[in-house]
């Protein structure tokens, strides 16, 4: 059976809804409402988020909404049931079709341009969007915009933190998401998906955690569909990489501390070598994904002669209300790690940077 996670019913419609698409934002529950002359994308998505709401609203025949079961089709002819978050085409509220009371309200709506509806075999868009590091309040215009006005989003595991079916209420929401050594969907399937609905025309949004470009497989994803003759749009994100060490006051590059800051993957083990490059070096070293193999990151740097005294900050969870912090150093992280029982998600910073932290920023460091 699928899994629903269903939007709060007493938030405004502005929060799904973008406000140039309504004429109004207010409660709307126990209001009646004509959409009935609104046929487009941006009708259906309306209807949508009002029914959410609480408010009847009226449809004529939409040709947005077939299109959205069309999606649905989809979705479940390729066996996608049990990873769908929310299908696009149920009403989740009260929608009817029909002739509309006189005094129902009537309702303005701007629909956004669609070059590819109503051609015979269109092709859709894919947008990749950074969802940044979880907080919703850090999203950019752009990516709420392309968010607000998908027929199909694919969320990554990290972006479900986003509650991404409070911000698309007439989009098909598929959980693609992986963790370490789990994957609900291999990459090559997540590609052909893509290829899939965006054949069928569908607006896609490819959801993904921090920015598509830093350790999120947006270059493979672009080249794939690329080759296959779709076009592809990028909205960029927050990465984690250097925001959630910032939320915990730790910046990167403090002045006069160190001029250089390496990010750098930490799924696979370093050899030796890399570990003295980066010694060498001298800059604040962040690792992402690094949890698994951080006893020996923290053995390699040790004997490429990083000092004992340098600050290591792993920071879990980043932007979530589980966050925290553990503020160690070099000589002691592998035993404070263990004891703290630190788990992915997490930011790992090394470096003297550490030392120098706004301690008004921390989260405390004896939190559980």
């Amino acid at each position: 059976m699928a899994r629903r996670f269903l939007p709060s019913r007493s938030s405004n419609v502005s929060s799904f809804v973008k406000a140039s698409d309504l004429s109004v934002a207010h409660q709307w529950r126990g209001r009646v409402v004509d959409l009935s002359d609104h046929r487009d994308s941006a009708g259906w998505r309306a209807a949508q988020a009002l029914a959410l709401e609480g408010a009847e609203v009226f449809v004529g025949d939409s040709p947005a909404r077939d299109r959205a079961r069309r999606f649905d089709q989809l979705a479940k002819a390729r066996g996608l049931e049990h990873l769908t978050l929310q299908w696009a085409g149920e009403s989740r509220g009260e929608i009817l079709s029909g002739l509309c009371p006189p005094h129902a309200e009537k309702i303005a709506l701007k629909d956004a341009e669609v070059p590819s509806e109503g051609r015979e075999n269109p092709t859709g868009v894919v947008t990749l969007v950074g969802g940044g590091p979880g907080d919703p309040s850090l999203l950019t215009i752009a990516a709420l915009t392309a968010i607000a006005h998908a027929d199909v989003v694919l969320l990554d595991r990290l972006g479900i933190a986003l509650n991404v079916v409070e911000l698309a209420p007439a989009a098909l929401v598929i959980d693609v998401g992986k963790a370490p050594g789990r994957h609900k969907m291999p990459q090559e399937e997540i590609h052909e998906t893509m290829l899939a609905f965006a054949r069928e025309g569908a607006r896609v949004v490819r959801l993904k955690g921090g920015d598509p470009f830093i350790f999120g497989r947006g270059g493979e994803e672009w080249r794939f569909l690329a080759e296959n003759g779709v076009r592809v749009e990028v909205v960029p994100g927050i990465t984690s990489g250097l925001s959630v060490p910032a939320h915990a006051g730790v910046s990167a590059t403090y002045r006069e501390v160190t001029r250089a800051v390496t990010i750098i993957s930490g799924h696979q083990p370093f050899n030796q070598s890399e570990l003295s490059s980066l010694v060498s070096l001298g800059s604040t070293i962040v690792i992402l994904m690094g949890v698994a193999t951080f006893p020996s990151t923290v053995a390699g740097l040790r004997e490429a002669g990083l000092p004992d005294s340098t600050g290591v900050a792993l920071l879990e969870k980043g932007y979530t209300s589980n966050e925290r912090h553990t503020f160690t150093t070099l000589g002691t992280a592998i035993e404070d790690a263990r004891s703290r029982k630190v788990t992915n998600p997490a930011i790992i910073v090394i470096g003297d940077v550490v030392g120098v932290r706004e301690v008004s920023a921390e989260i405390s460091e004896a939190q559980g």
